[in-house]
């Protein structure tokens, strides 16, 4: 039993983070069936890769380098790049959106967040105690509830487009999924993510008359930070894939996302922003799924070829490292 609590618990904390405050505030209410739909796509998706022995050793890229090969697992992590990188324009654009709320323009306060978070990422580029990421999950889950309880008109006029921007609250499973031992556990943390997302994706009747303002500091606040541990991934994620430095990568990924959330501020909003990464998302469980089902056959034929060309160097001296998820 406590096997199977903890499995549970390490897909929550894999699965739940900034998605819990993004997600309502981009596209609610949106119907229960959707977020039932891709709930179980990706439970199915956890049974399937349980099967090949699962991504927790060495997270969706090592899978995917064990069983396709290089060159597929430097897609995952050109994904994982783009993903996070345009991922943080809605982010950052949120934040600012909340911060708003207490005087200035959305825009420029997520241009703030956003070359705020990059020169923290850049210059503090240590990873985030143990202790503060789970006070910052506490705090993301505190203010999803806080904006919940205050409601919003549940009018349910989402249509299908919106199952690929549900995908950005999964971020986190690729890389997390055991072995068939502790599936029940991971099946259970599934189930409990897709229920409070269902949840959170619909409001009850609004409320008024409710101080807003410490709420949406905090909400500000805590997708702030958020976006400098993603921007300080995706540094990680360009030195896996070019060997230059992560700084570089971090300021490369910032600049994209800038650019994004430009184009979206002229020409449309969060919702619209949340299919690139979601697409990202989407793209990387279809590239892990292909390896689940490769046979042993198959990789067998795919190491022979590998040796009979021991002249090619251009792909063993790649710097690309399997990784685990990178921590959100």
């Amino acid at each position: 039993m406590r096997d199977v609590t903890a499995a549970a618990v390490r897909t929550l904390a894999a699965v739940l983070g900034a998605g819990a405050l993004l997600l309502p505030a981009a596209l609610a209410p949106v119907p229960v069936g959707y977020s039932a739909a891709v709930a179980l796509v990706v439970a199915v998706w956890c049974l399937l890769v349980a099967r090949a022995g699962g991504t927790a050793r060495g997270g969706a890229v090592g899978f995917v380098r064990r069983r396709l090969g290089f060159r597929a697992a430097r897609t995952v992590t050109g994904l994982y790049f783009a993903g996070f990188a345009t991922g943080q324009a809605a982010v950052a654009l949120t934040a600012g959106e909340f911060a708003a709320r207490l005087g200035g323009d959305a825009y420029g306060w997520s241009v703030a967040v956003l070359l705020a978070a990059a020169t923290w990422a850049t210059y503090r580029p240590r990873p985030l105690p143990t202790p503060v990421r789970r006070l910052r999950l506490a705090a993301v889950l505190t203010a999803a509830g806080g904006w919940w309880a205050l409601g919003g008109a549940p009018d349910a006029t989402a249509s299908w487009w919106v199952l690929l921007p549900l995908l950005f609250g999964w971020v986190g499973i690729e890389g997390s999924v055991p072995g068939r031992t502790a599936l029940t556990g991971t099946l259970l943390g599934v189930t409990a993510a897709a229920a409070l997302y269902a949840v959170l994706l619909r409001p009850p009747a609004p409320l008024a008359d409710l101080p807003l303002a410490p709420l949406a500091l905090l909400s500000a606040l805590v997708l702030a930070l958020y976006c400098r541990t993603n921007l300080q991934a995706t540094g990680t994620r360009w030195h896996e894939l070019t060997g230059r430095p992560r700084a570089e990568g971090t300021a490369t990924a910032a600049t994209l996302a800038l650019v994004t959330l430009t184009l979206a501020h002229l020409t449309g909003g969060t919702a619209a922003l949340l299919l690139l990464p979601g697409s990202a998302t989407a793209a990387i469980l279809a590239v892990v799924a292909v390896a689940a089902v490769r046979t042993p056959t198959t990789l067998t034929t795919l190491t022979n070829r590998s040796k009979e060309k021991p002249h090619d160097h251009h792909d063993h001296h790649r710097p690309l490292e399997g990784a685990a998820r990178p921590r959100r």
